[in-house]
């Protein structure tokens, strides 16, 4: 919503948050260049005691997959001013999702999971300790625009499911990193909204709720909080999205 839609979320931010109402903004972005630096949207930021970012990074920016994100490396710049706008790389979470297994349409054998090997060590050199990950959701809508593109889905099978989470999880401690699966069965619940972090780095010490929040999948562990988001069109293109009404 920040990427495409600054203004939309300033003036949302502005008409029904009001800084002395809101614990933290927690924001998911695949390109925080607004966050940063959008006059409105950064100002409006800054009146928030705490900011806490989902930075979602899969090594598949300006690709056929992701065809308006930013390509990695442009992201990778960006987490030191990311930081020093949240304060903390604490504050900070890197989300390598989605995984995905594809053919292409030259008949390629593609995966961007084998990136993590390669991110695992920028992430950490920037101060970033935690990571989200979760593998591509197949549904049906997703499995017909990926067609369109002329690219085709490799089901992964539990074993080999089983085997690159426990491969993610080992590079994961060589780089001092800790993974945080995203509703994904037989791994540990995690939290994208975390009541009790978010107490813990709050800058003053207030406290929030640590509720779990309602009507979430059975795997997640989420914090109860107010989506200020909406599902929208959003200009970004990426193709194994499913959350995109327009197709």
């Amino acid at each position: 919503m920040v990427a495409c839609f600054p203004l939309d979320t300033a003036r949302i931010l502005h008409e029904k948050c009001p800084p002395e109402t809101v614990h933290t903004v927690v924001i998911w972005t695949k390109n925080p260049e607004h966050l940063l630096h959008h006059p409105r949207l950064n100002r409006q930021i800054m009146q928030y005691d705490q900011l806490f970012v989902h930075f979602t990074i899969t090594g598949m920016g300006g690709t056929i997959l992701e065809p308006r994100v930013p390509v990695t490396q442009k992201s990778l710049e960006m987490l030191p001013q990311l930081i020093a706008l949240t304060g903390a790389p604490e504050r900070i979470r890197i989300r390598f999702d989605p995984i995905v297994h594809l053919k292409l349409p030259d008949g390629a054998e593609y995966s961007n999971f084998r990136l993590f090997k390669t991110l695992a060590p920028e992430f950490a050199a920037a101060g970033i300790r935690n990571i989200s990950v979760s593998w591509m959701a197949v549904y049906k809508k997703v499995k017909l625009r990926l067609e369109r593109f002329g690219l085709q889905i490799r089901e992964v099978s539990p074993e080999k499911w089983r085997e690159e989470a426990d491969q993610l999880m080992a590079i994961a401690d060589e780089n001092r990193l800790r993974i945080h699966a995203c509703s994904m069965p037989g791994l540990p619940i995690s939290r994208c909204i975390d009541g009790t972090l978010l107490s813990e780095l709050h800058p003053k010490g207030e406290r929030c709720s640590e509720k779990r929040a309602k009507g979430q999948r059975k795997l997640c562990g989420c914090t109860e909080s107010w989506d200020i988001g909406w599902y929208y069109k959003c200009p970004h293109g990426c193709r194994y999205c499913y959350a995109n009404p327009a197709d």
